[in-house]
Formats: structure tokens, sequence, C-alpha cells
């Protein structure tokens, strides 16, 4: 029972994690903006009005899928949530990121659509490993499957990671340099479950490719048919 146990533990902690992310800004409710990647806040008072900013603020956070304005540590509004949204909307930002970020790193950026994609497969490699925690459904091929999908959850992460710490580390940099008023940038949760992500789920894909090659070494597995005589004689321990 140990191996189903660890399998659905990993991967139920891996989607829960990506899931946050995935969520991350997608409302003004204090859960969901909680997981931003990247948080400018103004030191000296509020920030520069203008375009979708017509509100007093004093920092701001971008998610995944949006970016939200707020004073006093309390989101105030959130803009439209959608895939590659552009900061035009924040003319101050919009024009450092234009002249001090690389049109090269800004496209990477891109790629963090694949949040998507990797939260779905650990959502099936917790489902599997879920099923496989009933014995009768216990069988080593479900250990691959599970594996394989915990490999795609990692190769994922580790391109994720990559990511969001060159482009957010960018930004982090050239924002502390050139924003007017002055402002302190901090990286948020959504970074730091990034990190994470990568050493849990290489775990989870060795510990599955483990329990595929030497299941013997973790648990007894159970025997289709009854036992023979001599294993019925032998003495518990």
């Amino acid at each position: 029972m140990f191996i189903p146990i660890v399998s659905f533990l990993v991967n139920l902690a891996a989607a829960l994690l990506l899931f946050l992310v995935t969520v991350g800004d997608l409302a003004i409710a204090r859960f969901f903006t909680s997981f931003y990647f990247l948080k400018v806040a103004y030191t000296g008072g509020n920030g520069p009005q203008g375009g979708w900013l017509d509100v007093t603020y004093d920092f701001l956070t971008f998610g995944l899928w949006n970016f939200c304005e707020g004073s006093n540590n309390v989101v105030n509004a959130c803009s439209r949530g959608q895939v590659g949204y552009t900061l035009n909307p924040i003319p101050s930002i919009h024009r450092v990121d234009e002249e001090y970020v690389s049109n090269a790193i800004r496209t990477f950026n891109k790629v963090t659509v694949l949040y998507i994609p990797a939260t779905c497969i650990a959502f099936l490699a917790f489902l599997l490993s879920f099923v496989a925690l009933f014995p009768r459904f216990r069988k080593r091929w479900m250990h691959g499957l599970s594996a394989i999908l915990s490999l795609l959850v990692t190769l994922c992460s580790v391109l994720l990671l990559i990511v969001v710490f060159t482009v957010n580390g960018t930004r982090k940099v050239q924002y502390e340099r050139h924003l007017d008023p002055e402002v302190s940038v901090k990286f948020g949760p959504g970074m730091w479950i990034t990190l994470v992500l990568v050493p849990l789920t290489v775990f989870g894909s060795l510990f599955g490719a483990f329990a595929v090659c030497c299941p013997g070494r973790l648990e007894r597995q159970p025997r289709d048919g009854p036992a023979s005589k001599e294993e019925m004689a032998e003495p518990l321990a």
C-alpha cells in the first residue's frame, strides 16, 4: 500500500499547486489574488494614473492571465483575463517594458500557456493514482502510466521555471531601475510554486519508475490466484 499512497499524495500536491497558479488573479477574491507572479509596489505613495488605471492605487500584481491593482494590500480590481495579455492598459509599465525588456524575452513569456496542459496532465495522474489506491485496480501498468504523466508534468515544470524566472527576473530589474515614481518589485507565490513543482514532479516520476522496475523492493505484489500450500504454511512476521 506504500507505493499507491505516496504516488497519490505526490500527484495530488502537483495538481493542486498547478491549479493555484492557473487561477491566480482571475478574480478579486483574496484567494485568487494571492497567486501572482510579480508585485509592483509604489514606495513613495500612489502609482501614476492613466489608461486602465483611472483610480487611486499603490500596487499592481501580475498573474498568468491578467493584472490587478489595489491599495493597502487589498486588491480593488483586475483586468479581464486572456491568454497572452498585454500591458498597454498601464502606460507607465508598458513604456518601460517596451524600452528595456527585449522583444525576445516578452515573446518567451508566451510559453507560460503550458500551465494549462501541465495542470490537465497532473489531474489525470492524480485520478489514475486515486484509482490505484484500490487493490482491485492496482496494476504495474498503472504505475508506469502515472510515471509517464509525471514525467510530462516535470518537463513542463522545468520549462516553465526557466521562463517565469527569466521573464519576471528581467522585468523586476528593469522596473526597479526605470519606473517613476520609485517602486519595489517582488516575486509572488506563483514563482515559488513553480520552483517547488520541479523537485516534486521529479520525485513523482522517479518513484513511479522505480515502482514499475522494482515493485518487490517496496511492497509485496498481490497474487491473481490463490496462495500455495507452502505460502499458507509460512508463519506471519
